[in-house]
Parts: structure tokens; C-alpha cells; sequence
């Protein structure tokens, strides 16, 4: 009886090998992808989030009275290159004494148009 491997059982093991090897860097790749497709969204929602905040602290007079009723605003200055935001405000909607904002921020990745939005209201008080 022999001892050892045949060199048939060799290449078959390191063929299965190198089609693992090969497996995992394709992995790898999908999941660098999927991270920087993550990082760029999280940023897209970063933007919406500051300009919100800063509807917030404005609170309901001060942004009644700077900003036109229905008109469409252009808020990308400061925002790095591909990321646009825009915002609306409503004034007493739905009713008196109520704001609806709409913050829109769209960018370019991988020949798309994506974008992320939100409503809320801020109220007098």
C-alpha cells in the first residue's frame, strides 16, 4: 500500500482551491461595492438632515417670513459635487399656523438619478 497523494488528487485539490479563491475575491469586490454605495447614500441623507435641522432651529415665524410660499429653493452650496438639494415651503398647510417643508437630495451613481426626501411640518408655537 502507498503512502501519499497521487498527483491527480494534487491538482484536483488545488483546483478546488483556486475556484475558492477566486469565489471569495469576487465577494470582496461585490462587498467594496455595496460600501461605497452605502457610503454614498448615508451622505445623500446626512445633507437632508442638516438642511432640516436648520428649518428646526428657524422655527415657524422666521421661516414663514423668508421664504415665498410654494417656490422651489436651491440649497447645494457647500454640498460636494454630484449632490443637489432643493426644498419648498408651504405656508398653513394644512392648516393656519402650519409650515410643511419638503427637502429633496438627488445625486449621480452609476448612471442614475437617485435621491432621498422627507416632509415634515413645523407648527408656531
Amino acid at each position: 500500500m502507498k503512502k501519499g497523494f497521487s498527483l491527480t488528487e494534487l491538482i484536483v485539490s488545488m483546483v478546488v482551491i483556486a475556484v475558492g479563491l477566486l469565489s471569495l475575491a469576487t465577494l470582496m469586490s461585490i462587498q467594496r461595492k455595496s460600501l461605497i454605495q452605502n457610503d454614498v447614500r448615508a451622505r445623500g441623507v446626512e445633507y437632508l438632515q442638516e438642511e432640516l435641522e436648520l428649518f428646526e432651529e428657524m422655527g415657524y415665524r422666521i421661516l414663514v417670513g423668508s421664504f415665498h410660499d410654494g417656490v422651489q429653493y436651491d440649497a447645494s452650496e457647500g454640498l460636494p459635487a454630484g449632490y443637489h438639494r432643493q426644498f419648498w415651503i408651504f405656508h398653513n398647510d394644512p392648516i393656519t399656523g402650519m409650515a410643511r417643508v419638503r427637502i429633496v437630495v438627488t445625486w449621480e451613481e452609476q448612471q442614475k438619478t437617485w435621491s432621498v426626501k422627507i416632509e415634515t411640518y413645523i407648527t408656531r408655537k
